[in-house]
């Protein structure tokens, strides 16, 4: 029982030892963690003996662990079941991790809670190893592949097992080759359990606390035939060693069930039935538990989670012996298979220095033959070194010949190339002057073409300038004969009213030529005689003499004589007109 507490008692003892350089714990302190002790074992009055033990006020680690295994941990009965251990490694773990904590919750930035450092330091202290340091001190410390399998774990419960990486971890290692608990707490914290919420760290340390401490090998959800019902209900299955729960849900409070395990348990699995009709065995992924005389069904989601399972409970089955711990008896072998491979590289080592002095020997008198063989090889070195003189100053020689001539093919490349490159830059240069010509050549001609545009827009210009100035003179040349066109007008107006004037004496003066023509008529038909009276008194107009009904013309006579007269008026009228016309067109 001592050895499984051992750890825990040190890192107790150790921080009650550190005003006396963590070598020695004076008794008076120590007498307090021994009664806490007896308290939880039964074991009344065992810090009493201290005063007598040794006669010293101070005791060493090793004297202590002696007094608890004679004085305390004695009184415990030889057989105790495990069940009764793991309550009492709980019980002193937590009176020691009261005494020693301290210097690791008061840590700088903490990512854990307090009670995941406990359960932590509780790993530490089942998985760790006691060794003594350079200075001869008893110390706890955990070997690195412990670390590893720790941390691996941690990784698995948090979810990101894929991302494991050995040689980040390995890299780690090569730095710090043991750990104590405040760099493994400090390593898992800086290297796997930043960005993540304080729920899932609690969840995670606890399941593996649970892993370690309490034997857990699986847990997770499992449906199992009901014994009355033809039908799976899920529940929440713990497997340990010697026991399989069952409970509601996975926080583990309400218990459902358990399952006895014993050497007599057999897991199998159930060959799948597509024939039959019955839908509870159509399930896939069942098997089989025949345990305590009974035959249990369970079924799991997939091909891979009904292989776990059933290794699981296997492995549960084999560990089933009373008082096997089934992570303690892992450790215990990890350990000794780390002390055989130590043991195995010391030989090894043992054998490398055995090698190593039959080497040096021989190498002693390797390097007399060669001192004595240098002697009688000196001469000769000195001739091959005049040889070897001789032979680099004719090789010099030689190189510097073959450079030269080199050199002098070099320079026949060059001007050859610069030849080359000349004819080439002449051929450019006429090429160039060429097109440099056809250039000019194209630039009079279109310089000619734009002087032609220029002439004929010029010319243009001008005919368009006199087109204006031809339409201004026109322009005004119509206002010119407007204004005398109004004036003819004005003229031919007058001289239409002249002519109506004109016309109007005419015919006054007709009519009064065609009274006395009709006057004379009459005259000269009624008396010749008082014709010449007539004519003589021709001038006086005023005389009138009286028409007889003799010299009344008939009807017939006026219509001549009025048609004849209308014929002369319109005569004097045209020609009236074409004088007019004339006059206008003057």
């Amino acid at each position: 029982m001592l050895l499984t507490v051992e750890n825990s008692v040190w890192h107790a003892f150790d921080y009650l030892a550190v005003e006396t350089g963590r070598i020695c714990a004076g008794k008076s302190k120590l007498k307090v963690l021994t009664a806490n002790l007896g308290h939880i074992l039964e074991v009344r009055g065992a810090e009493q003996g201290l005063d007598h033990f040794r006669g010293t006020p101070t005791l060493t680690f090793d004297q202590y662990r002696y007094y608890l295994q004679t004085e305390v941990f004695s009184a415990l009965p030889d057989q105790i079941s495990v069940d009764d251990q793991r309550t009492f490694e709980k019980k002193i773990d937590e009176v020691c991790w009261l005494i020693c904590n301290p210097p690791y919750l008061e840590r700088s930035n903490p990512v854990y809670p307090d009670c995941c450092v406990m359960q932590l330091w509780r790993i530490f202290c089942m998985l760790g190893e006691m060794v003594e340091d350079e200075e001869g001190r008893l110390e706890v410390v955990l070997a690195a592949s412990e670390v590893e399998t720790i941390a691996y774990q941690f990784v698995t419960e948090i979810g990101k097992g894929e991302d494991w990486d050995p040689e980040e971890f390995d890299s780690v290692v090569s730095v710090i080759p043991a750990f104590k608990f405040s760099i493994f707490l400090a390593v898992i914290e800086s290297k796997y359990a930043r960005d993540i919420d304080s729920e899932t760290l609690i969840e995670a340390v606890k399941d593996l606390h649970d892993v370690f401490l309490l034997d857990v090998l699986k847990k997770g959800k499992l449906k199992k035939h009901m014994e009355l019902l033809p039908t799976f209900r899920e529940h929440w299955f713990v497997v340990q060693p010697r026991l399989l729960s069952m409970y509601s849900n996975w926080e583990e409070k309400e218990k459902r069930g358990e399952i006895p395990l014993d050497h007599q348990c057999r897991v199998e699995a159930v060959r799948s039935q597509s024939s039959s009709k019955s839908p509870v065995k159509s399930k896939p992924h069942r098997f089989y538990l025949y345990a305590n005389q009974k035959t249990y069904e369970f079924q799991a989601t997939n091909h891979r989670h009904r292989l776990e399972w059933m290794s699981a409970v296997k492995k549960a089955i084999d560990n089933s012996g009373e008082g096997v711990r089934y992570q303690i008896s892992q450790s215990r072998q990890r350990r000794i298979q780390r002390e055989e491979f130590l043991a195995r590289r010391l030989s090894h080592l043992d054998i490398v220095e055995q090698t190593r002095a039959e080497l040096q020997v021989e190498k002693a008198a390797r390097e007399e033959a060669e001192s004595h063989a240098a002697l009688l090889t000196e001469e000769k070195e000195i001739e091959s070194l005049k040889l070897k003189e001789l032979e680099d100053i004719r090789k010099e020689l030689e190189h510097l010949l073959e450079e030269e001539k080199q050199a002098k093919r070099d320079e026949e490349i060059v001007r050859t190339l610069q030849a080359r490159m000349l004819t080439e830059e002449w051929e450019k240069r006429e090429l160039l002057e060429k097109m440099q010509e056809e250039q000019k050549e194209m630039l009079n001609v279109e310089r000619s073409k734009r002087e032609e545009v220029e002439s004929v827009q010029e010319e243009r210009e001008r005919k368009v300038k006199e087109a204006e100035k031809r339409i201004r003179d026109l322009e005004e040349e119509r206002k010119k004969l407007d204004d005398e066109l109004k004036k003819h007008k004005e003229k031919t107006r007058r001289v239409n009213i002249g002519q109506e004037v004109l016309e109007a004496k005419i015919k006054v003066k007709e009519q009064e030529c065609e009274k006395e023509s009709e006057a004379l008529s009459r005259v000269n038909s009624l008396n010749p005689s008082a014709s010449k009276f007539l004519t003589t008194r021709g001038d006086n107009s005023g005389y009138r003499p009286m028409r007889s009904a003799s010299m009344r013309e008939t009807s017939y006579s006026r219509s001549i004589r009025r048609r004849k007269r209308n014929d002369s008026v319109s005569i004097r009228s045209n020609c009236n007109l074409e004088e007019v016309n004339n006059n206008t067109g003057d």
